[in-house]
């Protein structure tokens, strides 16, 4: 299943940055980044988190059980969508919509499964993967 894992963007409030997808490891640098000039710090930056995302196994690094609140998960999908539609990288622009429509799509599912009350942002839901949509092509 590591086939199915990507490499992230990753909120929470004592983190922010770059973690699998499918399991708990996240990218911790062992400096700040080196190079001649910004450039090439950033692809050394880059190509050291891509390499060590690359050689984790899942499995060393198992997800905490927790109880994820239905606010939670609606505020994961909402700033994976805000970061799609800000991304100005052309280069990053498709792996942030491809990530921000499958938390709305997980999102969707959830509220399917209990209806009520959901109305709102269903509609924020189908907004959002229209303009998704619309980047997905403008691209």
């Amino acid at each position: 299943m590591a086939a199915l894992r990507k490499l992230v963007w990753i909120e929470h409030d004592l983190f922010r940055g770059s973690g699998c997808s499918e399991c708990a490891w996240v990218f911790n640098p062992s400096g700040a980044p080196t190079g001649k000039s910004f450039n090439e710090a950033v692809r050394n930056f880059e190509s050291q988190r891509d390499k060590e995302f690359t050689l984790h196994v899942c499995a060393d690094h198992p997800r905490a059980k927790s109880q994820s609140t239905k606010h939670d998960v609606k505020q994961d999908w909402e700033k994976l969508y805000r970061a799609a539609i800000i991304e100005s990288d052309r280069s990053k622009l498709l792996q942030r919509i491809e990530d921000a429509e499958a938390a709305i799509l997980e999102r969707s599912r959830s509220l399917s499964k209990s209806p009520a009350n959901s109305g709102k942002e269903q509609e924020a839901i189908a907004r959002a993967l229209h303009i998704l949509s619309l980047l997905r092509a403008k691209k």
